[in-house]
């Protein structure tokens, strides 16, 4: 049924009776349309205000777009003092006495008065909520993202994995940086800014653990893993205002370390003779590896201040390492802090160094030096070690009595053998190499005073044993000087040497035997 208006009697003086029969007879026709309009609306059971044609599904339908529908409006005291309310009954309360009870709408449940609340988050909190009951979050297998600006800024995955700046997330947190930056710009800021009074706490900015058991193919636990690249200059890591402590907690130094320390190694292939500006790349240890007779290196490129570097002669062949040297780039030479000038080291032998960046130069803090070199051309050469041949008659090389020699050029050799044999049987030879087109004229001598005899011995042939050089039981000194001239070809004057009997005995040179040269200038 659709109302429009309604009916009353005409104000002004009391009609005429004629005229109370035109309007007795008018409401009468009213009343008669009205009761069949009530009688259609019972037929309907539905009632429309302001429509023609009420919603089916409702039994009143209210219609209108100015206007509302206005429900009682009270207190909470005048709704509470409502007699016998029936359930379902919908009050206004106009004050507020508190979060649980607002000034809203509420209905009567049967049994008390419940305000129309949401059951959304709301802007200024919830109240009343149980943990594990409410949840922000989605109960279907979707993630949940967050938006500012209506751009993702961070998402909890399916997975339970969160991710900012990066809506797939491999890992529990994930955080992502991108986009191009106008200055200095810092992905992950971690700050500690906690007072504390309570003396004897410690406080922590990041505490990282990785524990538990791993098992796999490789059982490894990492407990943290930094990688920089991409930028022209890469630091992994810089640490600031404080010491470092790896398996201490109580480092006293810059850097405290309780265990062992390893530096991988790298190789370098040199060349015979001079090596210049060599290249050792990021490595603070290096095998140098190739020459096949005397080599030197001049230079290193890449240093930077403070770097150590340890260089391992891996050859047989003996090293100069040559004191500010001109065929290097200045920045990469070498100072020996030798009073003598270059450092000469034999095979499988070690020098280390540091680099000073106020000077620009590497400067030799220690070496396992068995040869040295004076500025004045003085070359000399001790055995740091025994040196032991049993069963043998065939002569091998001396570890370490060797000296290299310049094509062109002339040196007086000298030097002393500290020979050892528990019996007298196996006796001694010696011979000497020298370079292609040397000449050579060395001569030796042994006084052994058990035997009571002198022997001397001169050889001018490369490879040319002495033969046999009889040796008493225990101690027995042999000298020799002499003289090697080269030609065009440069190399190296080597001590050669070998039981002159076969014996299961050991023929032994001592440590402390030496070798020196001097170059005739």
């Amino acid at each position: 049924m659709t109302v429009h208006s309604h009916n009353t009697l005409p104000a002004g003086p009391v009609p005429r009776l004629g005229t109370l029969s035109r309007w007795m007879g008018t409401m009468v026709v009213f009343l008669a349309i009205f009761a069949a309009a009530l009688s259609s609306a019972r037929a309907q059971a539905n009632v429309g205000i302001g429509t023609t044609s009420p919603n089916a599904s409702a039994l009143l339908d209210l219609t209108s777009t100015t206007k509302g529908v206005l429900v009682p409006r009270m207190t909470h005291a005048q709704m509470n003092l409502i007699a016998s309310p029936a359930t379902g009954l919908i009050v206004y309360c106009t004050d507020y006495l508190s979060s649980s009870s607002p000034s809203t709408f509420y209905y009567y449940n049967g049994s008390a008065w419940v305000p129309f609340l949401s059951t959304a988050w709301q802007l200024t909190g919830n109240a009343g909520t149980i943990a594990g009951t409410n949840f922000v979050g989605t109960t279907d297998n979707a993630d949940l993202v967050f938006k500012t600006n209506s751009t993702e800024g961070m998402r909890l995955t399916t997975a339970s994995n969160v991710g900012i700046g990066t809506s797939t997330p491999s890992s529990i947190l994930q955080t992502v940086a991108s986009g191009a930056e106008t200055s200095s710009y810092i992905g992950n800021l971690l700050t500690n800014l906690a007072t504390s009074s309570t003396a004897s706490i410690d406080k922590y900015g990041t505490q990282i653990q990785s524990t538990g058991a791993w098992t796999g193919t490789l059982d490894t636990n990492v407990g943290l893993l930094v990688n920089a690249t991409g930028g022209t200059s890469n630091i992994s890591a810089i640490f600031e205002g404080g010491d470092v402590g790896i398996n201490t907690a109580a480092p006293a130094t810059s850097l405290g370390i309780n265990g062992d320390l390893a530096t991988r190694y790298s190789s370098y292939t040199a060349s015979n003779g001079a090596n210049n500006d060599i290249s050792i790349g990021t490595s603070s240890f290096v095998r140098i590896t190739g020459p096949t007779a005397a080599f030197s290196i001049t230079g290193i490129s890449g240093g930077v201040d403070g770097k150590w570097l340890t260089l391992f002669n891996a050859t047989t062949q003996q090293i100069t390492i040559a004191n500010e040297n001109a065929s290097s780039s200045a920045a990469d030479r070498i100072w020996t802090l030798n009073s003598t000038g270059d450092i000469v080291i034999s095979g499988k032998a070690a020098v280390r160094m540091i680099y000073d960046a106020a000077d620009s130069r590497w400067l030799v803090i220690s070496s396992s030096t068995t040869v040295s070199t004076s500025s004045t051309g003085v070359i000399t050469v001790k055995k740091p070690t025994d040196q032991s041949v049993t069963s043998s008659t065939t002569l091998v090389n001396d570890n370490d009595l060797k000296i290299s020699i310049n094509a062109n050029d002339s040196m007086i050799v000298e030097g002393y053998l500290h020979t050892y044999c528990s019996s007298h049987w196996p006796h001694i030879q010696i011979a000497w190499t020298i370079p292609a087109g040397a000449s050579m004229d060395i001569g030796s001598y042994i006084d052994d005073v058990s035997l009571g005899s002198h022997e001397t011995f001169t050889l001018t042939s490369s490879g040319t044993s002495t033969g046999t050089i009889n040796t008493n039981s225990g101690t027995v000194p042999i000298h020799f000087w002499g003289v090697v001239i080269t030609g065009s070809t440069a190399g190296t004057i080597q001590l050669k040497w070998a039981q002159a009997v076969s014996s299961s005995t050991p023929m032994t040179v001592k440590a402390n035997s030496y070798m020196r040269g001097f170059y005739i200038r």
